[in-house]
């Protein structure tokens, strides 16, 4: 089927006389160009699909978003199993390394010193993390990182 001839472009204005210098003042786009035929896209056939190809699928209806349901984030406990974790990998470093502590002092100093990391550690990896569902293996990195800096913050100066 032959589409049909165009017409007049509904929103074109009336055509103007040329100025002295023999010009048209009209732009390209309102059909002052040359080769330009103004469409009337409410008279052109609609186009068919490519041969052989399938029609497409039906939009898929999306269930409504949650209301009232909290946010899935990193909970309290993950980043503090993982804190305690890297204070048990600290205990048996700092007990294959250098043995046991001398005095029973120098032991409560050495576990406050890791329970202060643990605590610090797990509760700034939380702060980072509360909105954002972390996989497990992110969570022990980070908290491996700031453990280890807050562990050598807290050993500093201590001889």
């Amino acid at each position: 089927m032959a589409p049909s001839t165009p017409g007049p472009d509904p929103g074109e204005r009336e055509p103007r006389e040329p100025d002295g210098d023999g010009r048209d003042d009209r732009f390209g786009w309102e059909g002052g160009a040359p080769g330009y035929t103004p469409v009337d896209p409410d008279r052109l056939t609609p186009h068919a699909p490519m041969p052989g190809a399938p029609p497409y699928p039906a939009a898929e209806e999306l269930p409504p978003p949650p209301v009232g349901d909290t946010a899935t984030g990193t909970r309290l406990r993950t980043p503090m199993l993982a804190a305690a974790l890297w204070g048990v990998v600290d205990t048996v470093l700092v007990l294959a390394v250098s043995g046991p502590p001398p005095s029973s002092a120098a032991g409560w100093a050495l576990g406050g010193m890791i329970v202060a990391a643990v605590l610090v550690a797990g509760l700034l990896t939380w702060v980072v993390g509360r909105r954002r569902a972390w996989p497990f293996w992110v969570v022990l990195l980070v908290t491996g990182l700031l453990f280890w800096i807050v562990r050598v913050a807290t050993t500093a100066g201590v001889a």
